[in-house]
């Protein structure tokens, strides 16, 4: 090898070589300043390149893959993601920032809520939807938030609710295609549903009216472990509610939630262990 590199060195590359071309001389040139660098370097006659070698190139492509991951990571990289810029836009367009990226008092609002779906649970908040319904009506319709099962029996609602479960499906169906608008990756109808799901509203509200556990179990196909959860759960969600009334000053809503969790909140499904109920 070293032998090579010197008859390079001997060969005038404009003499010798006769080329004529300054590029391809210039690239001549420095392919040949390059070999006498490898020539020069002591790593060049190591025993163990090939596996130093093996082992920089592992080293450098772990190195890209971790500086991959900080700039995906990086409020630059959001910045350039379309989906991140519309729901930037969406989330102006509904009044929860200002155009200097603020947080309203609707921003501050939806923070709150963490147990159903942010937009939907905060526009049915400044809709007042709420507001015409009685705290075992509201906490019923509240249900759709926090149920998860996709498939249940359809329920038997009074024409209040009926009425009430459109209005908020419709909300739910405008702000996704709000979302689609602004280029968020979101199908309207597949939003509604993926988000709300009304299965035990008219569980919840009978519930809420006194009904016993055994009975309200005869209105639904939902397993009654899943009914416990999800009442649980949406005694959570009133919580958030009522907190929400507090930062907007509703305080007949604030009054209303702190109703409907207390009518929950009873017998069976607050018991602190079902094997010792009525002991």
């Amino acid at each position: 090898m070293r032998l090579s590199i010197a008859l390079i060195y001997s060969v005038h590359a404009v003499l010798d070589l006769k080329l004529k071309n300054v590029d391809l001389v210039m690239k001549y040139n420095l392919h040949s300043r390059l070999l006498q660098r490898m020539a020069e370097n002591k790593c060049h006659g190591c025993i163990k390149l090939k596996e130093h070698m093996m082992l920089a190139r592992e080293i450098k492509k772990h190195k890209e893959e971790v500086n991959a991951l900080q700039f995906q990571m990086s409020d630059e990289a959001l910045q350039q993601m379309p989906e991140f810029q519309g729901r930037i836009d969406v989330l102006k367009e509904i009044g929860c920032i200002d155009s200097d990226l603020v947080v309203q008092i609707k921003g501050r609002v939806a923070c709150e809520m963490n147990s159903g779906e942010e937009l939907i649970c905060t526009e049915c908040l400044f809709e007042n939807q709420l507001d015409d319904l009685e705290p075992e009506e509201a906490v019923a319709l509240m249900s759709a938030f926090v149920f998860q099962q996709k498939n249940a029996s359809e329920p038997s609602l009074t024409p209040k609710l009926a009425s009430a479960r459109k209005r908020l499906y419709d909300t739910a169906i405008r702000l996704g295609e709000l979302q689609a608008r602004f280029k968020v990756p979101v199908t309207p109808e597949d939003f509604a549903k993926d988000n709300l799901k009304f299965g035990l509203v008219q569980v919840v509200y009978e519930w809420a009216k006194g009904t016993p556990f055994a009975d309200i179990c005869e209105l639904t196909d939902v397993p009654e472990g899943l009914i416990v959860r999800t009442i649980v759960r949406l005694d959570e969600t009133c919580r958030e509610f009522k907190n929400a009334a507090a930062i907007m000053g509703n305080s007949a809503l604030h009054k209303k939630m702190e109703v409907a969790s207390n009518a929950i909140k009873r017998d069976i499904v607050f018991a602190a262990s079902l094997y010792i109920t009525g002991v």
